[in-house]
């Protein structure tokens, strides 16, 4: 064997070995522990949602540019900018509400009423709004809120158009990318009970109907009712939400900006920490103007360990800040 042959021989290992060190080290930057990938994959909704320190609220008038530029964890707003589907917002535009003005990710929810119908939406025809041709879904109209009607939600026909038709609403708002929905009117069964004594338990089985179709077409896909807080006293209701909005906790429920009865208060901050004990957030609304109310509920809020957001009762903006913009003339609800 030549002495050229003799030496590749004895280093031959020697190489062999220092390429399997230099491979496991690699491996070992490029491939983290099972500790070290936990911590670094992208946080869930879910768990977004439960970090959310603050949070905005706007339904009406929706500039996509202007939301965002807003600093709020999470983000209510409605799914359209003027409520049809004609106007309503792209893929990419919700994909901008997504990021906040520092880069980091946010949570967006689109408004979605499940106990009431109303008239300006997609799915409005013309004749619902008369006796003789009204759906059997139909219920009377909101005497505050005209153009909005109640719905028997236990109806097929309606929960088609809400959450298990072809191309339902819910569907529109996952295509659109949002993170999850906002359920208003859940508190419809109250008013329902007149006529069917089974209305609570409808409602959730409603929501729970609607959450499992939600999550069938996206994981993880996020669903938040707002009011209705006696439903939490059912163990099956708070398991499959993940989060509740609150409004008028503290002011405003018998008259604007007036503070509520303190037995009402105790009642309902008790129903809403039975979700907060179960590491579920509450996002709290009150309609307030005046600076020395405000700075008081903030702080009563925090204390239960909500999360606050002072508003315009008719959400046409959102809030920088608590205190209203001076500027600005009050909008129609």
């Amino acid at each position: 064997m030549s002495p050229t042959a003799k030496h590749m021989s004895s280093t031959k290992p020697v190489a062999i070995v220092a390429a399997l060190v230099l491979l496991a080290c690699t491996l070992g930057q490029s491939l983290p522990t099972r500790a070290q990938r936990k911590d670094d994959a992208p946080e869930t909704a879910a768990r977004l949602l439960a970090a959310a320190k603050s949070w905005g609220y706007q339904l009406q008038n929706v500039d996509p540019d202007e939301i965002a530029a807003a600093p709020y964890d999470m983000i209510v707003v409605d799914y359209s900018r003027d409520g049809t589907n004609a106007l309503a917002l792209s893929a990419e535009e919700v994909a901008k509400l997504k990021v906040k003005p520092d880069g980091s990710r946010r949570i967006v929810l689109s408004y979605l009423s499940i106990g009431e119908a109303e008239t300006y939406r997609y799915y409005w025809k013309w004749h619902w709004g008369w006796f003789f041709g009204r759906p059997d879904w139909r219920g009377r109209q909101n005497t505050e809120w005209r153009g909005n009607y109640g719905v028997r939600y236990w109806e097929k026909d309606w929960q088609n158009i809400i959450f298990s038709g072809d191309n339902s609403y819910l569907e529109r708002i996952i295509k659109a990318g949002f993170d999850g929905v906002y359920l208003d009117k859940v508190d419809e069964y109250v008013d329902m009970a007149k006529e069917n004594l089974n209305a609570r338990d409808r409602m959730v089985a409603f929501v729970k109907a609607l959450a499992e179709r939600a999550r069938a077409l996206r994981s993880g896909f996020l669903v938040v009712p707002q009011n209705g807080e006696g439903l939490l006293t059912d163990a099956g209701y708070r398991a499959v939400i993940d989060g509740l909005g609150k409004e008028d906790l503290l002011y405003g429920e018998d008259k604007s900006q007036q503070p509520n009865d303190p037995e009402s208060i105790k009642e309902n901050v008790a129903r809403l920490k039975l979700l907060t004990a179960a590491g579920k957030p509450v996002f709290a609304v009150e309609y307030l103007d005046a600076p020395r109310e405000i700075e008081q509920a903030r702080k009563r809020l925090l204390g239960y360990g909500f999360v606050p957001y002072f508003a315009d009762r008719a959400l046409d903006h959102m809030r920088t800040g608590d205190l209203p913009d001076p500027n600005r003339k009050p909008g129609k609800k």
